[in-house]
């Protein structure tokens, strides 16, 4: 239980207390729509997976040139 507390970061605390209080709302206010948030949402804090998509939701690192770039000659 220790080792799984530990690899708990800021972005999952946040997340599962966002999930929470959605969770809360629905509780509150009886609006399904926060109660799905909430759900969703504390499920991934919990569980520590990302979205749901088969090509997961990382950004690529690799640094292209834009296209619309071009060399400019600094002119005195």
């Amino acid at each position: 239980m220790k080792e799984y507390l530990n690899k708990w970061t800021i972005q999952r605390i946040v997340q599962l207390i966002v999930g929470s209080y959605f969770i809360w709302n629905f509780i509150e206010a009886d609006s399904k729509l926060s109660l799905a948030f909430g759900i969703i949402m504390s499920f991934q804090a919990i569980f520590n997976v990302g979205c749901f998509s088969s090509k997961g939701c990382s950004t690529t690192t690799t640094k292209k040139a834009l296209p619309f770039v071009k060399n400019i000659k600094k002119i005195n």
